[in-house]
């Protein structure tokens, strides 16, 4: 009986255990399907980071692609997506997939930018907790935006990638290797060791030229090695040259560099043999042009447009005495003319506030291109000052002395002034004409005479128009048509005395005589009526004396 007991009670026992197992066996996977269950919709929810590192997700084991047409979905989806629900509203499933997307990889939100504004392709390495996948993305030809993302095995050194999505990037690559192959700029990239890993077709040419037309192997040399060393900074460039075997000339190249990631510099190599070329001509012209400024009696003041001396030759220093130190130190205009107020080498202003007005005016008329002055210097000298504008705003002052040239000048008027009183003190009248007929000078005896003040009545008559005031006022005589003859050069022009009488009964004696340059002059003189014959006092040598008929030997003075 006790041992029947003992049995009893151990099968209840069993009986207990065996519940209580399968009791904790159920709680376990209900437990388990909640947690998967949760897992599952929180991924699909868009918000998978932190579900990404919990581990594989199901249904993200294969590769699956989204075809969107402005941002609409038009692919199909399966019940099982990790990334999108099967009952998603399509017109806003590109925000879910992107916000999905966002978490797997850092870079997807700048690359999914660039696809979507100028249609780049990418490829992107990314993890969902610690299984890695592949996302990548292109643009079709029919506008369709494709994003595709799938396993990869790192492991086994592959990955799996939608055919369309790899046959894109590879076109792209191959685009941008033939478009940096076909420009003219070499182009190559240096790892850390200082080893070209990377080139273009331009820097193999240009390897293959340095080798006399031995095709380069690796590793490539560096060609400009010596002189980029230390490398530029970012931003600028340094001008580097090569001595090419097939140019007489080196070739010049503006290099330039940019740090990539991973410790490599990217370098490209402008060329550079232009720019040389219109250095070096520019730079000859300016040496020219020094040289022959140095030479100049003129002095040359070049202020650029913020009125600062850039340029000025010798000239310019002896004639304004402002220093070869003051004017190498660039001063601007204002300075440079106080300076030269200083030296005493401009007019003297009555006071400061003018003497400022006049460099504002002096300044304004410069650069219309108007400005010209003369500047009476307190110890005589003259200086012509010209104000030219240039097209970069810049203006050149000319500064010439010509006190030689303004007393020359005043002596020459001075005399002018002299010959002409001495011709005013004669009581004849007296007019001189060009061969064209124009009167070029007369004295106030004429003005008397004729009653015309050829300094203050429409200036000097031509020949025509004094003969006909003549006549007017002679009485008919034919002497008047033959001195048109004389002037013009139509008749031997020896000198011939005629006689005429005025309206008024004034007798005169007409003189023609030759004169330099073609020039003829005309003597209007009274004749004295006690006299037997008044003209043979008058000529020079023996005249002929024109009357109406043929010439007649001088004695047979005729009368009008």
């Amino acid at each position: 009986m006790i041992l029947r007991g003992i049995s009893k009670g151990r099968g209840r026992i069993l009986a207990n255990a065996t519940t209580v197992m399968y009791l904790a066996i159920s709680l376990v996977t209900a437990i388990g399907a909640v947690l998967l269950s949760s897992r599952v919709l929180f991924m699909r929810s868009g918000r998978g980071r932190l579900a990404a590192a919990a581990g594989p997700v199901g249904g993200s084991d294969i590769l699956r692609c989204y075809r969107f047409r402005e941002d609409y979905l038009i692919s199909d989806l399966d019940a099982d997506d990790a990334f999108l629900d099967a009952s998603v509203d399509r017109t806003v499933a590109f925000a879910r997939l992107s916000a999905a997307l966002g978490p797997l990889s850092p870079d997807f939100g700048p690359h999914l930018a660039a696809l979507r504004d100028r249609g780049e392709a990418f490829l992107l390495d990314g993890r969902i907790g610690t299984d890695p996948v592949t996302i990548s993305g292109r643009v079709e030809e029919d506008s369709t935006l494709v994003l595709s993302v799938g396993p990869s095995a790192e492991r086994n050194g592959r990955q799996t990638v939608e055919s369309a999505a790899l046959d894109a990037l590879q076109g792209e690559l191959s685009d941008l290797r033939a478009a940096l192959d076909a420009g003219s700029v070499p182009m190559w990239r240096v790892d850390e060791g200082g080893q070209v890993v990377w080139a273009n077709t331009p820097y193999f040419d240009l390897v293959e030229r340095l080798r006399g037309g031995d095709a380069p192997g690796w590793p490539l040399p560096r060609i400009f090695a010596d002189q980029l060393e230390p490398a530029p900074n970012d931003g600028t460039s340094r001008r580097c040259h090569l001595n090419l075997p097939d140019r007489d000339e080196a070739s010049w190249f503006e290099v330039a560099c940019d740090r990539m990631p991973g410790g490599s510099v990217l370098y490209t190599a402008q060329p550079a043999d232009r720019v040389i070329r219109a250095e070096t001509t520019l730079r000859e012209f300016l040496q020219t042009t020094t040289k022959t400024f140095a030479a100049l009696p003129i002095g040359l003041a070049v202020f650029d447009r913020k009125r600062q001396l850039v340029t000025f030759n010798p000239a310019l220093n002896a004639l304004t005495q402002a220093g070869v130190e003051f004017l190498s130190s660039r001063p601007d205009l204002r300075a440079f003319l106080d300076q030269l107020r200083e030296k005493g080498r401009i007019p003297e202003p009555r006071d400061y506030r003018s003497w400022r007005d006049e460099i504002a005016r002096l300044e304004e008329g410069a650069e219309n291109g108007t400005y010209q002055e003369m500047w009476e210097l307190p110890e005589g000298a003259t200086f012509r000052v010209i104000g030219r504008p240039h097209p970069d705003g810049a203006i050149a002052f000319m500064i010439e002395d010509i006190s030689a040239e303004v007393s020359l000048t005043r002596q020459f008027r001075a005399d002018l002034d002299m010959y002409q009183a001495v011709l005013d003190a004669s009581p004849s009248a007296i007019a001189v004409f060009d061969h064209d007929g124009g009167m070029i000078h007369s004295n106030q005896g004429y003005d008397d005479l004729w009653g015309r003040d050829t300094a203050r009545v429409g200036g000097l008559p031509h020949l025509s128009e004094a003969v006909s005031l003549w006549s007017t006022r002679c009485k008919p005589s034919p002497v008047w048509a033959e001195l048109r003859q004389f002037v013009c050069h139509e008749v031997p022009r020896d000198p011939n005395v005629a006689q005429v009488e005025t309206v008024d009964g004034i007798r005169l004696a007409v003189r023609m005589a030759p004169a330099r340059g073609r020039a003829t002059v005309v003597h209007f003189i009274p004749l004295d009526a006690h006299l037997h014959n008044p003209l043979a006092e008058l000529s020079l040598k023996p005249p002929v004396v024109i009357d109406a008929g043929a010439a007649q030997p001088l004695g047979a003075a005729r009368t009008a």
